[in-house]
């Protein structure tokens, strides 16, 4: 065993979190549920009264005029997946290390952990994001397709990457879930409301929030058809700094196992 982990441990890491998640059948029904649930009951009760929200780019602001139903659409997209995408992540990272333990006994780097776990959450990621934004596309015209759904890879990405670190730290399942909703439920499913902020008295806390730079990413796109390039960097820059510390948490949890397998 040692022989064939050590030769391809990621890939290797990659396959069995494939079968993690496809033995948590609760794991897999929210993927394909949660988001057109959510999306039909906005659908079903939002109203078609037109509202003013801003979005935000580097050097400007941009104010444009929406249908209720189209805003809420499109933030629900937004604030489910980051939902989702951090539940995922705690699910992948959470006591990951009694699973792999003989692994880390015998050499696993904190690299390898890493790039095998986090690059199965990037499929699960892919595959939520395409759902998404395909059913957005059936209900409203949305201005830039790729854009959509580049931004709602953004906001997987942060939020799993922070879902995994809470993971991490948290010996409780239940913690860790509650550490997650909270966050989530005041950033993407609250603050970022474009409704919300557009009116807010102050938003400078909003912009420093995770899900902030990858939201105006999908409204940018969905809205107005342009790209906004400065939250793209922004989103990466926040992201890989996540996944650096995710990485240096691994890097200590790895060293003791290893000093308690010696």
């Amino acid at each position: 065993m040692s022989r064939k982990f050590s030769s391809s441990p990621g890939l290797q890491l990659y396959v069995l979190s494939a079968k993690e998640l496809w033995r948590n059948r609760f794991g897999m029904l929210l993927l394909v549920v949660i988001p057109p649930t959510f999306l039909a009951i906005v659908e079903w009760t939002s109203g078609t009264q037109l509202l003013p929200i801003e979005l935000y780019y580097r050097h400007e602001t941009s104010r444009i005029t929406l249908s209720q139903r189209n805003i809420t659409l499109v933030f629900i997209g937004a604030a489910v997946g980051g939902f989702l995408t951090a539940y995922y992540a705690i699910l992948l990272f959470h006591r990951s290390f009694e699973y792999f333990k003989y692994c880390i006994g015998i050499g696993l780097s904190p690299i390898s952990f890493v790039a095998g776990r986090f690059s199965f959450f990037i499929t699960v990621v892919l595959i939520l994001g395409a759902l998404t934004t395909l059913m957005l596309d059936l209900m409203i015209d949305l201005e830039s397709l790729l854009g959509v759904f580049v931004g709602f890879l953004l906001v997987g990405a942060i939020y799993g990457a922070f879902g995994g670190i809470v993971g991490l730290l948290s010996r409780d399942f239940m913690v860790a879930i509650l550490g997650v909703v909270l966050l989530a439920n005041i950033d993407a499913g609250w603050l970022q409301n474009p409704v919300f902020y557009t009116t807010a008295q102050e938003s400078t806390i909003i912009r420093w929030l995770p899900a902030f730079h990858p939201t105006q990413v999908v409204f940018s796109a969905a809205f107005s058809g342009r790209w906004n390039w400065w939250s793209v960097c922004l989103s990466i820059s926040y992201g890989s700094a996540l996944l650096l510390l995710i990485l240096f948490v691994v890097k200590l949890k790895i060293r003791r196992l290893k000093r308690w397998w010696a």
